[in-house]
């Protein structure tokens, strides 16, 4: 029993830090959204041009990851996903 208390920590612990995550990540969009609308209406103040294009670029880059592997053929993100296999388990072998 002593030894499931450890796991259950840092299973709890995991669960907070992906709650947060989460969580940041939802206050992020709902500021962009913010931002855009704002935007639209008139001018940004500068502190506001700067917050936008941090949390734009944030957003952008995740899309432009998903995009990439959207648009590679089955052979292509099968051979991604066994290079990388290989590379790690080289990696291990050193």
């Amino acid at each position: 029993m002593a030894e499931l208390q450890p796991k259950a920590q840092q299973k709890q612990k995991h669960k907070e830090y992906n709650a947060k995550y989460h969580r940041e990540r939802k206050d992020a969009a709902a500021r962009v959204a913010v931002l855009e609308a704002l935007k639209e209406r008139g001018p940004l103040s500068d502190e506001q041009e700067v917050e936008l294009a941090e949390l734009g670029r944030r957003r952008s880059s995740g899309r432009k990851r998903r995009n990439i592997k959207r648009s590679m053929t089955g052979r292509e993100r099968l051979l991604s996903i066994v290079l990388r296999c290989w590379r790690s388990w080289r990696s291990r072998g050193r």
